[in-house]
């Protein structure tokens, strides 16, 4: 078990199954030559989520993605939905603890949310780690009734953002 010292709190990690998919498609990416990005959001329900998925898919070849919380929840269903609109079909990704990860070291951590920057301070095999904040399309009431929209502003900037800040990091780039 490892305890991570945070800001505010302090989080027991345990280890993970073996054989959990995310660690097999994290070790096939490796072995592949891709680099690897772990982005942070306290629920790993809608930033993150939607990170994986953007990433996963416009910088398939180069980098893999993967996305963890600390209190994770039920992926929201706008999140889903805007990533469909674009043809992205998060379908397989699934909500996870931060713990899964712990053995993993990963070129970049980016936290996405001021919580999740607080309380991931460190992070066993954290190559760098980054705070790329964006907001939380999930907290208005009107979110849950129609209000997709917010949803696909912050996937559009997500998307601006996360991509051609991953793509300066690529080798044969100037930052």
């Amino acid at each position: 078990m490892i305890i991570l010292l945070g800001s505010k709190t302090n989080l027991e990690i345990n280890s993970p199954p073996q054989n959990d998919p995310e660690l097999r498609r994290y070790h096939q990416a490796k072995a592949l030559g891709k680099k690897t990005v772990l982005f942070v959001c306290t629920a790993n329900a809608i930033r993150s989520q939607m990170a994986e998925a953007l990433v996963n898919h416009f910088l398939r070849d180069r980098w893999a993605a993967f996305s963890a919380g600390f209190l994770p929840q039920t992926i929201h269903p706008l999140a889903v939905k805007a990533l469909k609109e674009i043809g992205l079909d998060p379908g397989s990704q699934t909500s996870k603890h931060l713990d899964i990860f712990k053995d993993l070291k990963f070129d970049k951590v980016i936290t996405l949310c001021s919580q999740a920057d607080e309380e991931c301070t460190y992070y066993p095999g954290m190559e760098e780690k980054v705070h790329l904040p964006f907001p939380d399309p999930g907290v208005s009431f009107s979110s849950f009734w129609g209000g997709a929209g917010r949803f696909r502003a912050v996937r559009d900037e997500m998307k601006k953002v996360l991509l051609a800040y991953l793509e300066q990091d690529l080798p044969g780039r100037n930052p």
